[in-house]
């Protein structure tokens, strides 16, 4: 009988140390003091007015997750929904969506050092110098331009519309009007701004709602557009000559309720991922999407999606339901899954520490 409960017991701890679709990894959900190095931040978004969005930071040498580094460090909340960070000149740009705030942090400590304001409703920061910065905005028809020395704003460009991720490119950066929700203007385009003279200057149609970009070994921009946030029109995938702005390649996907996103690409520039339910992969030559996923979803909510250029490492996060502390999982650019961790609730942009 002693035999029998001492084999159970070990089934049991067995089953809880894996991942919870049986896969691989131990769930690290330790919260131990934060160690600053290599590794990834985790912007997770938290409930939208409740205001528990947080950061954890998986590091590569302690093969660790530390859970809530920002309340820690300093003995308060974070904000409403944190949707992006950047890593700029030594310090991390924290951009809280809904607090309509940046909190500039500093990396050893995690200590704020300053909040910048002025914002309606941030979405992404996009280093253009030393000492120069955009900020998109959700509610407003305007981008910021940040003071990367005084970390202030300077100015804003009046695109007409909202915005959202933004890519740079020699002296343009292109600017994807997401939504139409709050500024009642068409969604279906990738503004070009001229970065020296902070200006707007031109404007490319693409499908309803792009939602992400990549640049590739050509120097092509990829769009991706998943048809609208009701579903209203069939998702695009387009392809962009940065030169004359013109569509070279324009691939529908077969039906208008897949709504991709979080298109991505390797360091060689030649591979992207998208999540469209499951994780698919493509080649930049290819001129139709994959039939076949990459990684099949199982039992997950595939949220969010990134590359870590040193081996193409595939983070993939799981919302779950929305409600409870999120995944993420790590997987082989081959789609064999490596590890899981276990984040804050809806864990959305990953932000590598080099």
């Amino acid at each position: 009988m002693k035999i029998r409960i001492i084999h159970i017991i070990m089934i049991v701890m067995f089953l809880l140390s894996c991942s919870k679709d049986g896969e691989f990894g131990e769930i690290n959900t330790e919260n131990t003091e934060y160690i600053f190095g290599r590794g990834v931040f985790i912007v997770n978004e938290g409930n939208y007015t409740n205001g528990n969005g947080s950061v954890s930071f998986y590091n590569f040498y302690t093969h660790k997750i530390y859970n809530g580094i920002f309340d820690a460090a300093n003995k308060r909340p974070l904000g409403d929904v944190p949707v992006s960070m950047e890593i700029i000149n030594g310090l991390i740009y924290l951009v809280v969506n809904n607090s309509g705030k940046i909190e500039v942090v500093n990396p050893d400590d995690f200590k704020s050092v300053k909040i910048i304001s002025g914002f309606t409703s941030p979405r992404f920061i996009l280093p253009i110098s030393n000492t120069k910065a955009y900020v998109s905005d959700l509610r407003s028809n305007y981008i910021s331009v940040l003071d990367l020395v005084t970390n202030t704003i300077t100015k804003k460009i009046y695109c007409g519309k909202a915005t959202d991720r933004m890519l740079k490119y020699n002296n343009r950066v292109f600017v994807c009007n997401w939504s139409e929700y709050y500024v009642k203007a068409p969604n279906n385009t990738v503004q070009v701004i001229d970065c020296d003279l902070d200006k707007l200057v031109d404007s490319v149609k693409t499908g309803k709602e792009p939602n992400s970009m990549v640049l590739d070994k050509q120097n092509q921009l990829w769009v991706m557009s998943s048809g609208g946030y009701n579903n209203e029109e069939i998702p695009e995938l387009n392809c962009i000559n940065t030169g004359n702005l013109q569509i070279e390649k324009k691939i529908l996907f077969a039906s208008k309720y897949l709504s991709p996103h979080s298109l991505c690409i390797n360091e060689n520039k030649d591979s992207m991922w998208f999540i469209s339910n499951h994780i698919y992969c493509m080649a930049v030559l290819d001129n139709q999407l994959p039939a076949t996923p990459l990684i099949y979803k199982k039992n997950r909510l595939f949220y969010s999606l990134e590359v870590y250029a040193p081996g193409s490492e595939l983070y993939i996060s799981d919302a779950i339901d929305y409600n409870q502390n999120g995944y993420v999982y790590r997987f082989t650019p081959q789609g064999t899954v490596i590890d899981s961790l276990r984040a804050g609730i809806i864990p959305g942009y990953f932000c590598f520490a080099k």
